[in-house]
């Protein structure tokens, strides 16, 4: 199998479009904890859905769903981001390995580092 041809976009940049749904809702008086939070939220559901699409199955999928429980389906902000991976970003196939939030006066920064998830199943 070839290689996947990666997005040459920083993923930090892609991660902040992918979570507008989430990053609308933020404003100076939400707490840095929540919008951290968020953040995890939405990489929690790329993740998923790079890992199942590597593996052929929807394991990890499932998996959310089992912990998020009936969010999954009723919660407009993780329906929303589901629905932006699968029509907007489903040709992305990086892993966010890491990622960061930070804050200063002027608001927050999103750092994250992608990894290619194929690299571990070649080992």
């Amino acid at each position: 199998m070839a290689a996947p041809k990666f997005p040459t976009r920083k993923i930090s940049e892609t991660l902040l479009d992918f979570a507008q749904p989430f990053v609308a809702q933020v404003d100076s008086r939400m707490p840095q904890e929540r919008i951290r939070q968020g953040f995890d939220i939405a990489v929690t559901i790329w993740n998923a859905f790079v890992m199942d699409r590597v593996n052929g199955n929807s394991d990890y999928q499932a998996m959310m769903q089992k912990q998020i429980g009936t969010q999954w389906q009723q919660n407009p902000l993780i329906r929303a981001l589901v629905d932006r991976r699968m029509k907007h970003f489903s040709d992305d196939m990086r892993l966010i390995a890491e990622h960061r939030v930070s804050f200063d006066p002027g608001g927050y920064k999103v750092w994250a580092a992608a990894s290619d998830p194929y690299a571990s199943s070649k080992a």
